[in-house]
């Protein structure tokens, strides 16, 4: 942990309770997340890294040849809803890779002592490009809730695919704030333009977060507030990704079923894929279809106006920090 970053609390690492089905759950309804380390093999994750790196390499975003791997960004950082991040984006939602992860049999069996036979991921799977030195756009503190809609027991799997030191941006949480009910909105340059309006006792609440490793997986439920540290590293991109996993029979809105932001259809995701076993599998799983609720998702008009203005310092800001890092250093 470098000096000026502020202190957390460590994550509890909740693998002695594997397979304690009612420990597991008892520890999730106390803390809102549950943290187990090496969970899955480093190989599978290495191997989306693989694929990712790949497109991101193709697009010129990151340095090629040994460099790859480690996802040096060499361009001006983009965010999340901006015509070049879907260049990167729309060729990962095609991976077959990436979509198998959610599938993984440790995850999967993790699901079901969790949330009960029969539980299984969205198809809606998210993949977070996280550029270094952009810190207005790091995930502000959310719930998951006004996002999915559904049931409030909608769990998240989060995993970087690679070792996610602090200063390279991983996950923190806000240990018990699952308790706390639906949070009030406010807008934000991040992920989704929405963050929580914390009350005083999570404001003033101690995160938790840890230095993760390739393999480690964080859970947690539609209503724990969580968000991204801001990535520090120099250069390296932070590469991760979340699956939603919900009981059986639950409800879920129609948006968890389509791809992230719904611009490919299904057919053309799969297009290329060497399998079809994972192709429409949420045919055969048992849920309700319920309306997604605008409301739940609506900010104020008058945040609207805030948020041109913080876009336009934004990109001020982006343009001025990716020209100073351009320049070359005095070597004298």
């Amino acid at each position: 942990m470098t000096s000026d970053m502020p202190e957390y609390l460590p994550f509890k690492v909740a693998n002695a309770l594997l397979p304690d089905a009612p420990a597991l759950r008892a520890q999730m309804a106390q803390d809102g997340y549950l943290f187990l380390r090496g969970l899955l093999p480093p190989d599978v994750l290495h191997a989306v890294r693989e694929d990712v790196t790949g497109v991101l390499q193709a697009i010129g975003w990151i340095r090629g040849g040994p460099d790859r791997l480690a996802a040096q960004a060499q361009v001006l950082p983009c965010r999340e809803g901006e015509s070049r991040y879907f260049e990167a984006l729309d060729r990962i939602q095609r991976l077959e890779s990436f979509h198998s992860l959610a599938h993984e049999p440790a995850l999967l069996q993790l699901m079901t002592l969790l949330l009960g036979e029969g539980a299984f991921p969205h198809p809606l799977g998210v993949m977070r490009l996280v550029f270094p030195d952009n810190p207005e756009v790091t995930t502000p503190p959310h719930q998951d809730f006004r996002n999915n809609q559904g049931t409030p027991r909608l769990t998240a799997a989060w995993m970087p695919l690679a070792d996610c030191p602090l200063d390279s941006g991983p996950l923190a949480i806000l240990p018990g704030s699952h308790r706390s009910g639906v949070l009030p909105l406010s807008f934000h340059l991040g992920p989704g333009n929405r963050q929580a309006v914390l009350p005083e006792e999570l404001a003033t609440a101690r995160w938790a977060t840890a230095d993760f490793r390739a393999g480690d997986v964080l859970l947690f439920p539609a209503l724990t507030v969580h968000r991204a540290l801001p990535n520090r590293h120099p250069s390296r991109m932070r590469l991760s990704v979340d699956f939603r996993y919900q009981p059986a029979g639950e409800p879920l809105t129609e948006q968890c079923l389509q791809p992230h932001f719904a611009r490919q259809s299904w057919d053309e995701i799969y297009r290329g894929w060497r399998s079809s076993d994972l192709q429409y599998y949420w045919h055969k799983r048992h849920y309700t279809v319920v309306p997604w609720d605008a409301s739940l998702h609506a900010l104020p008009e008058e945040h609207w106006d805030q948020a041109l203005r913080e876009d336009m310092i934004y990109e001020r800001l982006r343009q001025r920090r990716f020209r100073s890092r351009e320049q070359p250093r005095d070597e004298g």
